[in-house]
């Protein structure tokens, strides 16, 4: 029997579609919530993957990152990038201080004075006599073997005139005249001189040639 109601007005069908409602509110509540925890998820993970990009030197503090926290994990690992060796600034020497050259003034060029002509005054040049070449020595000593005029020149200077005075020497004082003759000193005893005069002295030609050869 017909009630004046149609079906969709059924207390039946009403009751269906209001359990669906609430079906689906449910689900939408479910799904919400699962969307809300992946976000979270993912927003952890983005947090943890910029750090550890921060932690690598890939990113600087504050830097939003390029790509995704799921790009990054599928990412392959990038080298380090090599810190690059500051370069020594080398500082340039200064450049040397040139100084300047400073050319001194020419002088004026200063006239000659003409200076008075003095004639030259005669001066007498004296010649210095020429020595007089060595006087003979006006002695006997000569005739000694190995007593020539030069040697008998300084005996004479020694006190020793003559065969007579050389014939009275004694030892010490025939010692003191050799000491005098320089070079000749060795030859007064060698040749025996005073020796030789005793015998011309004493007029002995004879002893005398047969000690001391031919006069």
């Amino acid at each position: 029997m017909d009630s004046g109601t149609s079906p969709l007005q059924s207390p039946g069908f009403l009751g269906t579609l209001t359990t669906v409602h609430f079906v689906l509110i449910a689900v939408l509540a479910v799904l919400t919530i699962i969307g809300i925890g992946y976000g979270m998820k993912l927003a952890r993970a983005r947090r943890q993957g910029v750090g550890e990009l921060e932690d690598a030197g890939h990113l600087e503090r504050g830097d939003a990152p390029v790509a995704e926290p799921a790009a990054i994990e599928r990412a392959q690992p990038v080298a380090p990038t090599p810190t690059p060796t500051p370069v020594e600034q080398v500082t340039a020497p200064p450049p040397a201080r040139v100084e300047p050259v400073v050319t001194p003034a020419r002088a004026a060029p200063v006239e000659p004075v003409a200076e008075p002509i003095v004639a030259p005054v005669p001066v007498a040049v004296t010649t210095p006599p020429a020595p007089a070449a060595p006087a003979a020595v006006a002695t006997d000593l000569t005739r000694l073997k190995g007593l020539g005029p030069k040697v008998a020149a300084m005996l004479v200077e020694q006190g020793v005139p003559d065969i007579a005075t050389l014939a009275t020497l004694d030892a010490a004082r025939a010692d003191a005249v050799a000491a005098q003759l320089g070079m000749f000193a060795p030859r007064m005893a060698k040749d025996r001189w005073v020796e030789q005069a005793r015998f011309l002295a004493a007029g002995d030609v004879a002893g005398f040639e047969a000690t001391f050869g031919k006069l």
